[in-house]
């Protein structure tokens, strides 16, 4: 795929009463359509794992380390990046053929949280504190088995990783917390937990994250910063305010007085509304979550050429996916047989993908056919494909009892008791695209005779606490969202057990919600592959066991695969390092946000968005 991009500008009129934002006061105004649940206080993400929630963060709260745009490991909290010419880090041999990988890492010297308080290693261990205690329903819990932590003074440590994965060496090794806010407090929220069940030791976590995360109590200032800015202001529902943090510890070229010094996310989750708004120029830069792949397409922005704006369009790994319930504890479930996977092919074999992609994208959007983005090494293009064949469809519903009902719907008889086959299917309401690919997906799917009740909900409801309550019907049926593990991508989203059979990445009330395959398929191969690959670093011993990996999960239909997502990034001219690439911070455009400016006000382009995107004919041609 050729990277380069035709870009297009536009000129509008203003809508009555909204002031342009931007350089006149050295201010950032950003459009997005998701708002997080909570911010920063979350720090192992037992609240929230959203994409808007990283974006925003990446202001507030600096990794150690960063994967920058290239997909180069930089140094951003620590002196220098770890590698084995530096002498930083070491591999030793475990039994079995794994390895034990150690990584030395010093804090900078002079790093201090916005309150003026040194950041030191006891920040790092509080964070490791939260992440090994038992009861805290994180969402990776097989980062947290692998993981140790030695401390040596106040500024240096090491991270182990036994077994060591293919891709510990690539990004953030660790987090940290402010343990002078949050120690005291979370000894108590461990003695709280003590003796209860998994679900009631999640609430109790949960409940010690929220008072430090949530809007209330980031507007009470329960909260302290460690990047180029600090959280003025959140208005639920309408915006969240940042301003820039004199504290912070790198100066960008020229000083830090030439770049943006406020940033204001404004939320629009009706993301045509989010459109006119940046049309009215009330809005700078649309977020890594906001416009659709065909609103940035909008003959406003791509006809109307005065030079006000900058379209890209930036190829990411999101999958845009269905989950499907598949937790036969539920009666729905059960009666439907979503967890066979006869069933899940007749799906697949009902949705007409291919017209999707021409209706909704004009071919441009990868039609996906795994989890694995097309780009990414470990990709096999030779899996099973599923054709739009309602014929195919329907004979495999006949095969498992289903006939067509007085009124065209099928039913069956399941343990003495006619079920009809009605599927919820639930979205992120005021996503204008995936709510229309939703109602073309009802249209394909009461072709072959099944209902589809649609049952949308707001982002921060869909992607929240909700997703990983499928086993207690939270949804029953389909679940359509997309996510993005970059060049880390292990499988873990649809894993079930690891090698020593434990169930630990299917969200359960047994396990507090741990873990990310919210629909609960479980496959022994797979799994026994998965456990082989990771600790794989021989990269074409790794591919060949991603490729059967890739070949049992569409097989099995593990999830609905949809396509991969083409992001539209829209800017005022003028905005400088406001770029995403594919795989840096999964696409996101505010990596290395001390360096977003206006070149008016004297910022110095660093990146070029032109070197990140992707071909796509001009619309103005």
């Amino acid at each position: 795929m050729k990277r380069r991009v035709i870009q297009a500008f536009v000129g509008v009129g203003l809508l009555a009463g909204l002031a342009l934002a931007g350089p006149q006061d050295n201010s950032l105004v950003v459009g997005t359509s998701q708002e997080p649940r909570v911010l920063v206080g979350d720090f192992v993400n037992a609240i929230s794992n959203q994409s808007i929630k990283f974006e925003i963060e990446n202001f507030l709260l600096p990794p150690l380390i960063q994967t920058s745009r290239d997909v180069e490991n930089m140094p951003v909290l620590v002196t220098e990046a770890p590698t084995v010419a530096n002498k930083r880090v070491r591999f030793s041999n475990l039994p079995g053929g794994k390895r034990r990988l150690e990584i030395d890492l010093t804090l900078r010297e002079g790093a201090v949280w916005s309150d003026g308080t040194p950041i030191t290693t006891d920040d790092v261990a509080l964070y490791y504190d939260f992440g090994k205690t038992k009861g805290v329903p994180t969402t990776s819990p097989d980062y947290w088995d692998r993981v140790g932590l030695q401390v040596k003074d106040k500024r240096n440590f090491t991270v182990t990783f036994e077994p060591a994965y293919f891709y510990d060496l690539d990004g953030n090794p660790i987090g940290y917390a402010p343990a002078h806010i949050m120690r005291a407090e979370w000894e108590k929220a461990k003695a709280a937990a003590q003796g209860r069940d998994a679900a009631g030791q999640a609430e109790v976590f949960r409940n010690f994250f929220t008072q430090y995360a949530s809007p209330q109590a980031l507007n009470a200032g329960k909260m302290v910063y460690s990047g180029p800015f600090i959280l003025k202001r959140w208005v639920p529902g309408n915006t969240i305010e940042m301003v820039r943090n004199p504290r912070f510890f790198i100066t960008p070229p020229g000083g830090a007085d030439k770049y943006v010094q406020k940033v204001t996310y404004r939320i629009i989750q009706n993301t045509n509304s989010l459109l006119v708004a940046i049309l009215g120029g009330g809005i700078d830069a649309s977020s890594g979550v906001s416009l659709t792949f065909d609103q940035g397409r909008a003959p406003q922005l791509t006809r109307r050429a005065e030079g006000r704006f900058e379209v890209w369009f930036v190829p990411t790994p999101f999958f845009e996916h269905i989950e499907v319930n598949q937790f036969t504890n539920l009666e729905q479930v059960k009666n439907l047989g979503l967890a066979d996977k006869r069933t899940r092919q007749a799906l697949m074999y009902a949705i007409n993908r291919e017209a999707i992609n021409k209706a909704f994208f004009e071919g441009l959007q990868p039609i996906a056919h795994s989890w694995v983005f097309p780009q990414n090494p470990m990709y096999n293009p030779n899996v099973r494909r599923y054709e739009y064949n309602p014929d195919k469809a329907r004979a495999l519903l006949a095969e498992l009892g289903w006939k067509p009902g007085p009124d065209g719907i099928l039913q069956r008889t399941v343990e003495g008791k006619t079920v009809r086959f009605e599927l919820e299917y639930q979205t992120t309401a005021g996503n204008a695209v995936r709510e229309r690919i939703q109602q073309f997906i009802q249209d394909n799917l009461r072709q072959v005779g099944i209902a589809v009740k649609i049952n949308n909900a707001p982002s921060a409801v869909v992607l929240g606490p909700n997703r990983a309550r499928a086993q207690d019907g939270a949804w029953t049926g389909f679940l359509q969202f997309a996510f993005s593990m970059g060049l880390q991508d292990d499988g873990v989203r649809s894993a079930c057990r690891d090698e020593e059979g434990k169930q630990i990445f299917v969200p359960t009330k047994e396990n507090g919600y741990r873990g990310t395959n919210f629909g609960g398929w479980c496959n022994a191969d797979f799994d026994k592959l998965r456990a082989q690959a990771v600790v794989e670093f021989d990269v074409a011993k790794r591919k060949a066991l991603f490729a059967q990996m890739q070949a049992i999960w569409a097989e099995e239909v593990a999830m609905i695969p949809l396509y991969f997502q083409a992001d539209p990034r829209v800017f005022r001219k003028g905005l400088v390092n406001w770029v995403s690439s594919t795989f840096a911070s999964s696409g996101s455009p505010t990596v290395e946000p001390w360096l977003i400016g206006w070149e008016q006000r004297g910022a110095q382009k660093v990146y070029d968005q032109a070197k990140y995107a992707l071909t796509i004919p001009s619309a103005n041609r």
